[in-house]
């Protein structure tokens, strides 16, 4: 399948330590148990995960109640946080850390150049490689461009837009371009897309289908920014922004459990011509020089297991798994249509684009 970025449905290893007869070939049944009996003398594994309590009980409690011998030592800081120092402690020759879980785009740009990462496929169980177990195939997870190094498990479709239609009227909102009119100036909060994160994700699929120009002239007008997601869903659901761009659908689930925000959804989907699948913090990556390799790979393979992805569904958000039910329905990929990962690697230079484009529209820089 030729990925390039884009769905359609219809080695060799230097892992030190871990049990391998075939560095070019999966695990086998055998060499797997001497793995796992090999993880549990380790008996720990240092990850990094996305923030919250929500991705700790995903990434760590559920795999210690799977592996109780194997302890977790998880770190939910941002990617901001946790990078520098990381990076900082192999500068100095020390290599504490065994799994990278995040978004693509910093462990891609940041990371990978460092030597950061080591090939997953050899550590991979061929139930995991299943083709009849991905949406799009196994290989479409891939976001590295060499396919090798780190992948995205996530399937959520990204919500660019949700609208609170008790205070717009659907007649107002029809295209992408009415957001460019006066009538609805001042009615938009945008997560900013002057940083990394949803605000500049929202902005590869609004260019797509706006074109630059265009989108220059929707960020100048009266909008409000911000990076505080909670916020967002606020004043969202209070009307007081009633047009939220690069919401994150799990930010009004406290909101939606308390009975508020019902009139909220997206627009018409006749509005985009195409749209992406966004990974959000649902990459894996396996670090070089892990210091519990066979931990490590225990690890990986659980989460990309069935049960490690029904875990990951309860943050909430969508697996790429066939055989995982889906936290948000209406946010599947669907049959036939072709959609894009914007955290792809092969995507980076646009989003630096997008970046500097964003601030000279909205700062004048």
């Amino acid at each position: 399948m030729d990925r390039r970025g884009f769905l359609k449905w219809g080695l060799q290893t230097s892992v030190a330590g871990l049990c391998l007869t075939k560095t070019t070939a999966s695990l086998g049944a055998e060499d797997w148990s001497i793995v796992v009996a090999k993880a549990k003398q380790e008996g720990v594994v240092v990850v990094h995960g996305g923030p919250g309590k929500a991705y700790e009980n995903a990434l760590a409690t559920a795999f210690m109640k799977a592996y109780p011998e194997i302890r977790v030592q998880f770190s939910g800081a941002a990617g901001a946080i946790d990078t520098p120092k990381v990076l900082r402690e192999r500068q100095a020759g020390i290599y504490a850390w065994d799994v990278w879980v995040s978004g693509p785009t910093g462990a891609l740009s940041q990371l990978k150049p460092t030597g950061f990462f080591q090939p997953l496929r050899p550590i991979l169980r061929p139930e995991i490689t299943d083709d009849s177990k991905w949406q799009g195939g196994f290989d479409f997870g891939w976001t590295d461009l060499g396919r090798e190094l780190f992948y995205g498990f996530d399937g959520t479709l990204q919500v660019p837009i949700l609208v609170n239609w008790d205070h717009v009227q659907p007649s107002a909102f029809t295209s992408l371009e009415d957001l460019l009119k006066p009538a609805l100036a001042g009615k938009i909060v945008w997560h900013d897309p002057r940083v990394n994160g949803t605000g500049n994700g929202t902005s590869q699929t609004l260019i797509r289908n706006l074109g630059p120009e265009k989108l220059k002239v929707l960020m100048r007008n009266k909008v409000t920014y911000t990076t505080n997601g909670h916020q967002i869903a606020e004043w969202l659901v209070r009307g007081r922004y009633p047009i939220a761009i690069g919401i994150e659908v799990s930010d009004l689930e406290e909101f939606r459990k308390a009975g508020l925000g019902k009139n909220i959804s997206r627009p018409p989907d006749t509005i985009w011509t195409t749209t992406q699948i966004s990974t959000g913090f649902g990459g894996v990556g396996l670090i070089d020089r892990a210091p519990h390799p066979n931990a490590a790979a225990v690890y990986i393979n659980w989460l990309l297991s069935k049960e490690g992805q029904e875990a990951f569904t309860k943050i909430p958000r969508n697996s790429r798994r066939t055989d995982v039910a889906p936290a948000f329905p209406d946010l599947v990929p669907l049959a036939g249509k072709t959609y894009f990962v914007g955290q792809a690697e092969e995507n980076s230079e646009e989003r630096i684009m997008l970046l500097n484009l964003s601030k000279q529209a909205i700062d004048g820089k």
